[in-house]
């Protein structure tokens, strides 16, 4: 309806006008064109929006969204009553979902309609095409680890529930991990598709004056399927945590509730650590984030290459980038010792002597490595296409990305030395 079918309309077209830029970046025509297309546009008003369901007005947002990406990133002269009808009705789309007005991962990925005809993009390319669905598929596969693991951390006996649920979270993580690898291909996805073709559309908005980012764009950190799997794990460090808080901003006041309900039931005990500290006893308060863990990397580095939750090129990739995965990133925070835990650490090492537990606590330490498996795989994703570029979502990109290689959801299983010792069984699990 007016004003709205024109506004669809432009963001069908986006693919074609993108051709013609491709073709010739300099044309008039192109920009010519898209000045004509947006002054033909009326000024979406929250009034036009009051009336749709959330899912009609997802779509709405994500068409209205993706022309101010198209426009920012080719920022043609417009007279100002056009740029004011365009920031109005920004916002409008944005006041409607909740959420800061800036195209963002929830819309892009997880709303974007997937049928061969419905499905939104910039360029139209099928790099981005495939991107789109391919972080999809990844998002699916991730609700399905999710469901696993609220059922296991509501379970009367959660270990029991684990290690009934383990062969398919393993199973899930290997497709999920593999997926994710796929991504560095030049078959899949050609760096120049990515970078030159339909990456820029979705930059962030930076302050003009100082750099300072203002509004960030879409990227795989305001992923809430990812970020509650962590938190249910049992992922607990300030920045993870400041940094779901932040992402909250660019989802659906619905989803911030999620998000915040999974720190709140984290912190409450429903995780995944709590069912091992019931095999092993408590953890004194270790944290989960620390540059020291660096040591251990190489350890579960081959878990997961034994369980295929990693891929072989990835020291290759890090290493031809300069960068070494066990080194804590430059301009990383300093953070204090880990505390010490020597009398704990006797009760844990004692509890493992009893077979079952050992290979209960096997099965922990196998699962850091699938999580640990994703972390590499997104590092050397995200080195393979952008180097040492900025990241979309505002951070410094692949070294940001890194410092998730510094996280474990069970320290205690590395600060008491249990892991190294739980190697050939963590290895046989992670295969499974």
């Amino acid at each position: 309806p007016e004003p709205l079918g024109p506004w669809q309309d432009l963001a069908a077209s986006l693919p074609s006008l993108h051709r013609q830029f491709a073709e010739d970046p300099t044309a008039e025509t192109f920009l010519s064109s898209l000045v004509a297309r947006l002054g033909s546009l009326r000024t979406v008003t929250s009034a036009d929006l009051a009336e749709f369901d959330d899912a009609q007005a997802r779509l709405v947002a994500l068409d209205i969204l993706l022309v101010d990406g198209f426009v920012r990133r080719h920022a043609p002269a417009l007279n100002p009553s056009v740029e004011a009808s365009l920031r109005d009705s920004v916002a409008a789309a944005a006041d409607r979902m909740g959420m800061k007005p800036i195209i963002s991962y929830p819309l892009y990925i997880r709303h974007n309609p997937l049928g061969a005809n419905t499905i939104r993009s910039f360029s139209g390319m099928p790099a981005e095409l495939r991107f789109i669905r391919m972080h999809r598929f990844i998002e699916d596969r991730f609700d399905e680890v999710l469901a696993i693991l609220g059922d296991i951390v509501e379970a009367a006996d959660p270990d029991a529930a684990f290690a009934e649920a383990f062969a398919t979270l393993s199973a899930t993580f290997r497709r999920i991990n593999r997926v994710m690898a796929g991504f560095r291909g030049a078959a899949r996805m050609p760096n120049d598709a990515f970078m030159d073709g339909f990456r820029p559309y979705y930059n962030p908005v930076l302050n003009p004056q100082t750099g300072a980012v203002v509004l960030e764009g879409p990227s795989g950190l305001q992923s809430p399927t990812f970020r509650i799997v962590t938190t249910l794990s049992g992922y607990e460090d300030a920045i993870l945590d400041d940094w779901t808080t932040r992402i909250g901003a660019y989802h659906e006041p619905e989803e911030r509730a999620r998000l915040a309900a999974a720190i709140a039931a984290r912190d409450a005990g429903h995780a995944l650590r709590t069912a091992l500290f019931g095999l092993i006893g408590g953890a004194p308060d270790m944290p989960h984030l620390h540059p020291s863990f660096g040591r251990d990397i190489p350890l579960l580095l081959d878990i997961a290459t034994a369980g295929g939750h990693t891929s072989a090129d990835v020291p290759r990739v890090a290493e031809d980038a300069g960068m070494r995965l066990d080194a804590w990133p430059a301009g990383a925070p300093e953070l204090p010792a880990i505390p010490s835990s020597d009398a704990w650490r006797e009760g844990a090492v004692a509890a493992i002597e009893k077979p079952s537990v050992r290979a209960s606590v096997a099965r922990y330490l196998a699962f850091e490595s699938m999580l640990f498996g994703f972390h590499l795989e997104h590092v050397a994703t995200a080195i393979a296409h952008i180097g040492h570029e900025p990241g979309t979502g505002g951070t410094s990109g692949a070294e940001f990305l890194q410092m998730a290689l510094f996280r474990r959801a069970f320290p205690s299983l590395w600060s008491t030395g249990l892991a190294a010792q739980l190697l050939p069984e963590a290895r046989a699990a992670a295969a499974l």
